[in-house]
């Protein structure tokens, strides 16, 4: 699999100075302000003729200009227990969502896994999909930059190659809509949205799949600190067992508060699920490295989680690290090298 990456980068003010006459006026923000969003899913579905939605799944909602760390995750798709309106059409697992904004950085992420969606004939699925968004200061330069990273699409059960290309487009059989693949959108200098994949259906059927938006807009030099105190990651390890799991994972120190989430699902015999209900600690191993302890459900099971992870640098295949620990009895590891087959963990400042 292979990870693409785009860059929309501002011009540098310049500031110009006369010996005779007043240097220009150059404004600057009185203090950096922030945006940004993540959405696993964000959807209107036609069921049997009839348009369901908006339905949003693992959404973090959009962060302050003051900068924030939200995030959002939902194991799996349908959710038990709770009404289901696509009525099948739509199905997924592992949802992430994470936005931090703090610093001189907006930096936003989504993933999702095992998606797949059937309506008006049409089958569209993929085992993972993530997007990833920043938008950065350094002084009086902003830059924006993103993501996206799509392993085994498939379009009406014929394998996509994906090229790489922002906005590579698949057209529907019969006029019936299209599949845009690494959308980019820019609003304005400062300012990215970065789609995995969006899918339009004539009659009512919109689908975006990991979407990742950040914005900033930046104070004078010189930029705010960074403190790396956060880390999230979505993507799939092979466990020791040979067995694919899937996983989402978020941590860190809010405004003094331990924040984060844990949601993973071990595809091997027996499969195996957990969802973290409240992060208990959040250590600092190394440079690159961190450890996120909680409770969890484990198959309708109460224990507890040790989640490692490392963030080895980019891209994330190969180089980075999750490592899943579970007290429930019997107790269970992820084993393995942990080194993730697909997806991203990152570091991002306070």
């Amino acid at each position: 699999m292979n990870t693409y990456r785009s860059a929309k980068t501002v011009i540098a003010l310049v500031f110009l100075a006369g010996l005779l006459t007043p240097a220009p006026s150059v404004a600057f923000a009185a203090s950096t302000t922030y945006g940004g969003q993540a959405t696993a899913v964000r959807a209107t579905v036609a069921v049997a003729g009839i348009v369901v939605g908006p339905l949003s799944l693992a959404d973090t909602g959009p962060v302050g200009p003051g900068g924030d760390a939200r995030d959002a995750t939902v194991l799996e798709y349908p959710i038990k227990g709770a009404p289901e309106p696509t009525n099948g059409a739509l199905t997924a697992e592992v949802f992430h969502a994470a936005v931090v904004a703090g610093g001189n950085t907006s930096s936003a992420e989504a993933s999702i896994a095992d998606f797949t969606l059937t309506t008006a004939g049409q089958s569209i699925g993929a085992d993972f999909l993530m997007s990833r968004a920043s938008a950065t200061c350094d002084g009086g330069r902003t830059t924006a930059t993103g993501s996206s990273e799509l392993a085994a699409l498939a379009v009406n059960n014929e394998k996509v190659i994906v090229t790489g290309a922002e906005n590579q487009t698949i057209l529907l059989p019969n006029g019936l809509g299209g599949v845009v693949i690494n959308e980019h959108k820019t609003a304005k200098e400062g300012d990215i949205t970065v789609n995995a994949l969006h899918i339009v259906i004539v009659g009512g059927t919109d689908v975006v799949v990991s979407s990742a938006h950040a914005s900033i807009e930046c104070a004078g030099p010189p930029p705010p600190t960074c403190v790396p105190n956060f880390v999230t990651g979505g993507g799939w390890i092979t466990t020791a067992a040979g067995s694919r799991a899937n996983f989402a994972v978020a941590g860190g120190l809010k405004n003094g508060s331990l924040w984060g989430h844990l949601t993973y699902i071990d595809h091997g015999s027996p499969k195996m699920k957990v969802k973290g209900t409240g992060v208990a600690k959040y250590e600092t191993i190394d440079d690159t490295s961190r450890r996120i302890t909680g409770g969890a459900d484990i198959d309708g099971i109460a224990g507890t989680y040790v989640a490692d992870v490392m963030d080895g640098g980019e891209p994330g295949r190969d180089v980075d690290m999750f490592k899943l620990s579970l007290n429930n009895p019997p107790s269970y590891t992820s084993g393995g090298d942990g080194k993730l087959k697909g997806g991203n963990i990152q570091l991002h400042c306070k």
